[in-house]
């Protein structure tokens, strides 16, 4: 059977929304090898991925020698690069596999050009990111079951969790930019509302940055409510743990959002400047808000962003009340 080199070298997000198109590749291919490179905070995620052989990490700022050489010793056959960076393409050039994918978005500059010379012509602007990366096998003529979008990553076993209320309500505001951020004063009438209408404990997770947290301290400054803050003292797996044993997360569009997704967690993803086409949760216990557009109106490829502030806390809170109306025993997992 041929060995396959993956590579998905961006954000964590990216990493998790990868997970179903590597499950259709184990799928078709139960037998062979799958290698998977992730990059940087991402690598932290290796042992959800339980569907691939091996997981290699790159490390920014590094030079990378035990990987360079490994990756070279693997032979594969064909490569898969989802990543479509100057770096992958040298990394699928260093394989010396006989067949390397890549897209035709990304192949410009004579190193990618000749890093994939088979192309996948999947549209990122018409695709969701999940689809987006199933479509790369398709120049290959492999054929690929279809498979969910969720139910892919795996919790090991040995995961230990810090002293978790149960249930609970999970929050994430925070994410790489300031501009997915939801007013603190929105999310502290959010709370107070979840509070005095459910009576359910409140765990909140987040970062380490210092645009992030500063955010988070703005909000459990000025909220009454009580919340176990646990934002910069979890590692990612245990993050992902936490994140996947909540009664509802409510998260901005962020890794938060796509890691509940991939547990099937009943969610409520938060949208302002990004578009929900390429990235909302598609589960059936998922819902999204999305800022300066009615509730309910169906995604557009092209459809543009709004400020935050312009998600009222109302709209939120309403999405919120209808998934915790149903009993917990009721939801899918």
């Amino acid at each position: 059977m041929p060995g396959f080199l993956l590579l998905q070298l961006k954000r964590i997000g990216d990493a998790v929304l990868t997970a179903p198109a590597l499950a259709a590749l184990r799928a078709a291919y139960p037998d062979t090898t799958l290698t998977l490179v992730l990059s940087g905070a991402a690598g932290a995620l290796a042992g959800l991925f339980g569907m691939v052989d091996e997981v290699l990490v790159w490390q920014p700022g590094s030079l990378n020698f035990a990987l360079l050489h490994r990756i070279r010793e693997l032979g594969a056959d064909i490569v898969l690069d989802y990543t479509g960076t100057d770096r992958s393409a040298f990394l699928s050039l260093l394989s010396g596999a006989p067949l390397r994918v890549g897209y035709e978005k990304f192949a410009s500059g004579w190193l990618r050009c000749r890093a994939w010379f088979i192309r996948s012509q999947a549209s990122v602007q018409a695709c969701h990111t999940i689809d987006f990366h199933h479509a790369l096998a398709s120049p290959l003529g492999l054929t690929l079951p279809p498979v969910g979008d969720a139910g892919h990553l795996k919790l090991p076993d040995s995961l230990q969790l810090p002293p978790l209320p149960a249930p609970y309500i999970l929050i994430h505001p925070g994410t790489a930019r300031e501009d997915k951020f939801w007013p603190p004063e929105h999310w502290i009438a959010l709370l107070q509302h979840l509070h005095g209408q459910h009576g359910l404990p409140i765990v909140l997770t987040g970062g380490d940055w210092e645009y992030e947290r500063q955010h988070i301290r703005q909000i459990l400054d000025g909220s009454p409510v009580p919340v176990t803050d646990l934002h910069g003292q979890l590692s990612l797996t245990a993050w992902a743990g936490v994140i996947a044993g909540a009664r509802l997360a409510i998260t901005v569009d962020t890794a938060a959002m796509h890691v509940a997704a991939a547990f099937e967690v009943p969610q409520l993803g938060l949208f302002g400047p990004t578009n929900p086409y390429h990235w909302a949760p598609r589960h059936p216990q998922a819902m999204i808000r999305c800022a300066g557009m009615p509730d309910g109106l169906p995604l557009q490829p092209k459809q543009g962003g709004a400020a935050m502030p312009l998600l009222p806390w109302q709209s939120v809170a309403t999405a919120a009340d209808a998934l915790l109306a149903h009993p917990a025993e009721s939801l899918e997992r």
